[in-house]
């Protein structure tokens, strides 16, 4: 038996959806209305709203919303489309995350007393901010955004940072995410057992053999736990 000790999430896509990264929300609400828009210009023109609130240097101070209306604004100006359908899906996406974030708060209570519990996000600053807003705060031992430690997922040393905080070593901690490249891929770099979260939804997995646990929903993580930690 292990002993798991510590449990770390991603935040988007992972802990705010059910395994669909901000990117793919964006362009499978625009396809229903717009479907002459290929993935090619969506993905360009999402990189450069991206760069540009990276730019600003707004980041750290805004809440979810905020962010994502910044997003939005830039990717519906980028393919010259209607404002109003910008807002629909800004309205779409922040009431997905809040019914996420609420369900997995609910969980991560059940699991409060028995793990200490983290968020390693690669976002713009703001992660701890939205861990506030969303009221996970008091539950999390630690949260680690990219922007704030200059180093981003997967490079090992966002991992480690988060680790380090809280004093356990990767192997009996257990890192949740919902992209291989990202968070399977660096995980299972440091030596953490690795659960990947793909929903509902159709991903290429390279080699299974990093994947130490697949879900569907974040709560069937409690299955593993329960089966390594002997309980």
């Amino acid at each position: 038996m292990i002993g798991i000790r510590a449990l770390l999430f991603d935040f988007g896509g992972t802990l705010d959806g059910n395994g669909i990264h901000w990117r793919d929300r964006t362009y499978n609400f625009l396809q229903k209305m717009y479907p002459e828009v290929d993935r090619e210009t969506f993905d360009r023109v999402d990189r450069a709203a991206v760069d540009g609130l990276i730019g600003s240097g707004k980041g750290p101070k805004l809440t979810l919303r905020e962010t994502m209306d910044i997003i939005a604004t830039g990717i519906y100006e980028g393919l010259g489309l209607d404002s109003d359908i910008k807002d629909r899906y800004v309205n779409f996406f922040c009431e997905g995350a809040q019914v996420s974030l609420e369900r997995n708060r609910r969980w991560l209570i059940t699991l409060r007393d028995r793990y200490q519990l983290g968020v390693i996000s690669n976002n713009f600053g703001n992660t701890q901010g939205w861990c506030d807003e969303y009221n996970l705060s008091p539950l999390l031992d630690i949260v680690i955004d990219s922007t704030v430690v200059g180093i981003s997922k997967p490079d090992a040393g966002i991992f480690h940072a988060a680790l380090t905080g809280l004093s356990v070593s990767p192997e009996v901690s257990v890192y949740a995410g919902d992209t291989y490249s990202d968070d399977v891929v660096g995980a299972k770099g440091v030596g953490m057992w690795t659960a990947w979260l793909v929903g509902e939804e159709d991903k290429e997995c390279p080699d299974a053999s990093l994947v130490d646990v697949e879900l569907t929903t974040l709560q069937e993580l409690q299955g593993f736990l329960e089966s390594e930690n002997g309980i």
